[in-house]
């Protein structure tokens, strides 16, 4: 491989992280896989990120960093409004710093949202441990306003939708089909702001939804 070609060491060893364990999930790939598909040695992974979970930490501030930095920006201008948040602001405020990262990113993006994806899948939450220590500000923040535009749900009831809602929109834009190929042109993204659209107005209708009461439920089951 010429020069001008080689990666870096330690881009190399987080590259071969990042397909590797978007396939497998973080603890179902062996450091050792990593390190051979990489052409690297264990002692240049514990010389740059420590551990494993070192490693995961690095994925996510590579690519992860701005969005998180755009979701703060997004929190604190709603922070500034005089209306209350609506359910719209607050899936804008979960949905397009993902988007917009997408967008920047593109093929790159692609394989850290698969990353992601796969995190969520196996509640892997270092992502959000990650951003509550660098942001804790902004999840000050954003909690209330969750509770605000959503007062129909109860505290615990509001925690598994927004669940849902990561998982929707993780699953769903990491295995949508203008994702299975190479990013390559302008058409990618068009696909992408379509989808994104299509997205917002699900998840916000998923959170603006009224809860089922049980006794309806009951009432049901006995028809």
């Amino acid at each position: 491989m010429p020069v001008a070609d080689r990666k870096d060491t330690k881009t190399a060893i987080l590259d071969a992280a990042e397909r590797l364990m978007a396939e497998h999930g973080v603890n179902g790939v062996s450091l050792r896989s990593i390190l051979t598909e990489a052409e690297a040695n264990s002692a240049a992974l514990h010389y740059h990120f420590g551990s494993r979970e070192g490693l995961v930490e690095a994925l996510l501030a590579r690519r992860g960093h701005s969005s998180s930095v755009r979701r703060k920006e997004l929190v604190d201008a709603l922070a500034a409004r005089s209306a209350p948040p609506t359910v719209k602001d607050m899936v804008r405020v979960i949905v397009d710093p993902m988007a917009e990262m997408l967008r920047r990113e593109g093929d790159g993006g692609r394989r850290f949202f698969r990353f992601l994806a796969r995190l969520q899948s196996d509640r892997a939450d270092v992502h959000r441990r990650l951003d509550e220590r660098h942001f804790p500000e902004m999840f000050a923040k954003m909690r209330p306003m969750m509770r605000k535009a959503c007062p129909h749900l109860s505290d615990s009831e509001l925690e598994r939708r927004m669940n849902m809602v990561l998982d929707t929109m993780l699953q769903s834009l990491a295995n949508a089909e203008f994702m299975t190929e190479e990013w390559r042109d302008d058409r990618y993204r068009d696909a992408l702001d379509e989808h994104v659209e299509s997205l917002k107005c699900f998840v916000a209708g998923g959170l603006a939804a009224p809860l089922r009461q049980a006794s309806n439920h009951r009432s049901a089951e006995g028809d």
